[in-house]
């Protein structure tokens, strides 16, 4: 905008900066006239408005210079800034801007005010932090301003070494003034306090801090107030390093405590078990401040670490206390407690914090093996199943096996029946020799802790094959087999529970005997012997009786029934020869009816027999003595009446020896088989047993041939005397036996001295009937000892 030049009122020129042109009429003509004035935005007297540039026309366009702001109401004149407030140049600010809380002016300051970091700073004792201002901290302080934007202004200046400050944001290094615990003036000693000129006057302001040093080992400054000196701990304790800053810092050594009070009193090592006792031992581990492990009961107990319930501890580790005698030892840790061998260690139930001893190890276990030091779960172990151990035991190797328990990789086991093992063998169960055995009870092994255990079994009995008679083996022993008793003998073994007496077999007495092999008694007769009724003891079988051997009675001889056309049916009893017979092998028919094969008659010579009376067959046999061979021959009176006439050639028994007389073996069938068979031809089967009798007063006829027939077909036409002697088949007893018992012809054999040895055979009668009917021995009449003849 224009205004009027007052060198040339008809003139305008542009309005300067720091004025303002409304402009003035259009129409002044006049002098007087508003030809446009040039206002001022300053009223008189004043500064701090301006422009921003020149030709402005309003009074708005007037604006506050640096460290101003506009007038509070209109035409007033600019606010100047004051204090620790800025206003930057050209604002249209109303009031001056405040620094930020805790920024100052600097003291004095008489700038412009419109650059922020220039009025606001950072006033003494403080420091900027992110933008806020701090407080120095205690030991450190500031004693000027500092722009915001100045590095300084991050940080504090720290009070000389040993120096701090009694508060924060101290302006001065005059404020620090206070004694730092754990060190001393330079110019004292330490545990001396400095007296006189040499006692620093701290209130000064013009103080300057003086130079320190470290309180020594052994020696602490708490930084009490009027105090400028180290003092010495308590008790000959002492600091784990330079500078201790409080009593605290006087710490007691591993192993040790404090005897007496915290004013007074001794470091003394922490209790050990003494020698030759079993006393509970302590220990106590790390530096302690002596505060801390000063024992009110003097022992040290109340302060020290109890090891545990019943372990112990020694004097085992490097004593660090500086005046320490070289090797020195205390407990000072839980290495040094331990337990002694055969005991065992364990959390203690009642806290499972704490260990406690195990001592000794009970009975079935073991514990360490030596002394063992230090607080470790070492609980006594358990013997494997079923061994034992004594207690104090040290190693698995003092568990042994019971008696009769045979060790295994799992324990031990009871042995089974015959088998034995011996107390702490650590060995399998071992087998008894062949055939003994043990006595058994579950769970109790002394009955097979030896080999004297192996007991020999009832119905048996040692046995050696070595031996002459095994048997009967000389000085037996517990390693001698055993066999089961063969028949006939017998062992009650030994008594269950008693080490063995190695048994023999015994043999059965008195015609007594055992059913089986392996018989504890004698339990049966043998064969050939039996009881009679109402004794007790066994005797030998009477004629006509056997015995197998398998009961306590004899047994009668089976009975043979023959038919024939002449007469009635006959059964007869079986005879033997001999008492004691074992079988019914033995067993012949007393009436033996000549074989039909053999003929009807024997074909004796007449003058052998003698007339009965009896008229029938039943009554003719009957009437057979008993203790002589009878021939009873039978002639049917009257065909089918069953009337007969009877006649006997009477011999007498014989022994079968060759003695220089004649003699006649007659062939006869076996009872057993005979009995047993309907068949015809099983009366004809030959026993293998022959009835001797003399007929030495016949031997002229015998020699002739006129005793019997010969069985040989081919000597048919030869006559009825006709006589084969001495021939192969037929030259010898055995020969001949054999050839007639081959032989269904053949009813016997003939010995004649003069002749020799030959085989006979009868004749076919029409009406008779012939038997041979042997001595008998089990007949009151009959023989009374048969032992030495009939028997072929």
């Amino acid at each position: 905008m224009l205004h009027p030049r007052q060198d040339s009122p008809a003139r305008c020129s542009p309005c300067p900066t720091g004025s303002y042109c409304p402009g003035g009429d259009k129409n002044a003509r006049l002098p007087t006239d508003d030809a446009g004035a040039q206002n001022s935005c300053n009223p008189t007297g004043s500064v701090g408005l301006t422009t921003k540039s020149a030709s402005t026309t309003r009074a708005a366009d007037c604006i506050a210079q640096a460290g101003y702001v506009l007038p509070t109401s209109r035409g007033g004149a600019a606010q100047q800034c004051a204090g620790n407030t800025y206003a930057p140049d050209l604002n249209r600010l109303k009031t001056c801007l405040p620094c930020q809380s805790g920024l100052a002016a600097p003291t004095g300051y008489n700038g412009t005010r419109d650059n922020k970091n220039d009025v606001c700073q950072v006033p003494p004792g403080k420091f900027w932090e992110l933008n806020v201002v701090r407080d120095c901290p205690k030991g450190l302080y500031r004693s000027n301003f500092v722009r915001t934007d100045n590095k300084l202004a991050i940080n504090c200046l720290s009070c000389p070494e040993g120096w701090t400050t009694a508060s924060i944001a101290s302006t001065g290094i005059d404020k620090c003034n206070v004694l730092m615990p754990g060190y001393k003036l330079a110019t004292t000693t330490a545990g001396t306090e400095p007296t006189g000129s040499a006692v620093p006057v701290t209130s000064s302001s013009t103080f300057v801090p003086s130079a320190v040093e470290v309180c020594p080992i052994g020696f602490f400054f708490d930084g009490t107030a009027g105090t400028w000196s180290c003092k010495p701990c308590p008790y000959s304790t002492i600091t784990l390093k330079n500078g201790s800053a409080s009593a605290d810092d006087c710490v007691v050594p591993p192993g040790y405590f404090v005897a007496g009070t915290a004013a007074s009193g001794s470091m003394v090592k922490c209790p050990v078990t003494p020698a030759n006792t079993e006393d509970e031992g302590y220990y106590r581990a790390g530096w302690k401040a002596f505060k801390e492990v000063v024992s009110t009961s003097g022992d040290g107990k109340d302060v020290c670490t109890k090891c545990g319930a019943g372990i112990l501890s020694a004097l085992t580790e490097t004593d660090e206390l500086s005046t320490a005698a070289a090797g020195s030892k205390v407990a000072a840790t839980s290495a040094s407690c331990y337990i002694k061998a055969g005991w065992g260690i364990t959390f203690d139930p009642a806290d499972f914090t704490a260990f406690k001893a195990i001592k000794p190890c009970p009975a079935n276990t073991y514990g360490v093996a030596n002394t063992t030091f230090g607080l470790i779960n070492a609980p006594c172990k358990a013997c494997t199943k079923n061994l034992y151990s004594a207690a104090a035991s040290t190693s698995f190797d003092d568990c042994k096996n019971p008696g009769g328990f045979g060790y295994t990789t799992e324990g031990a086991n009871q042995c089974p029946d015959g088998f034995w093992a011996p107390a702490a063998s650590m060995e399998p169960c071992e087998k008894c020799p062949e055939g003994r055995t043990t006595a058994y009870a579950p769970g109790n092994g002394t009955l097979q802790d030896s080999i004297d255990d192996c007991i020999v079994p009832a119905g048996s009995g040692v046995f050696s094959a070595d031996a002459s008679n095994p048997w009967d083996p000389t000085n037996p022993t517990s390693s001698t087999g055993v066999k089961p008793c063969p028949v006939g003998y017998f062992s009650a073994g030994d008594v269950e529970g008693t080490a063995t007496t190695n048994p023999k077999c015994q043999q059965c007495t008195s015609g007594a005997s055992t059913t089986n092999v392996g018989a504890a008694t004698c339990d049966v007769c043998a064969a050939g012997f039996g009881k009679t009724s109402g004794s007790s003891t066994c005797s030998a079988c009477n004629y006509g009786t056997f015995n197998l051997g398998s009961s306590d009675s004899c047994m009668t001889c089976p009975t043979t029934t023959y038919q024939d056309p002449v007469g009635e049916a006959i059964t007869s009893d079986g005879v033997t020869f001999r008492k004691s017979l074992k079988g019914a092998e033995s067993c012949v028919p007393r009436f033996a009816q000549l074989a039909n094969p053999a003929g009807d008659v024997l074909a004796l010579p007449a003058g052998m027999f003698t007339a009965n009376a009896a008229t029938t067959v039943t009554t003719c046999l009957a009437a057979c003595p008993a203790d002589k061979c009878c021939v009873a021959e039978m002639l049917e009176t009257t065909a089918g009446s069953g009337v007969v006439s009877c006649k006997h050639a009477l011999l007498a028994p014989t022994t079968p020896a060759v003695d220089g007389k004649a003699k006649m073996f007659y062939k006869l069938p076996p009872s057993e088989i005979s009995a047993a068979s309907k068949d015809v031809s099983a009366k004809t089967m030959a026993s293998g047993i022959f009835a001797a009798c003399d007929i030495d007063s016949f031997a002229t006829d015998a020699a002739a041939g006129l005793v019997g027939t010969s069985p040989n077909p081919l000597l048919v036409e030869a006559g009825r005397n006709a006589a084969e002697w001495d021939v192969d088949e037929c030259k010898s007893y055995a020969t001949c036996k054999a050839a007639c018992m081959s032989n269904g012809a053949c009813w016997g054999f003939l010995y004649v001295p003069t002749k020799g040895w030959t085989l006979r055979g009868g004749e076919a009668t029409l009406g008779a009937r012939s038997f041979f009917v042997s001595p008998n021995g089990a007949d009151a009449s009959g023989p009374a000892d048969m032992a030495s003849f009939t028997w072929a």
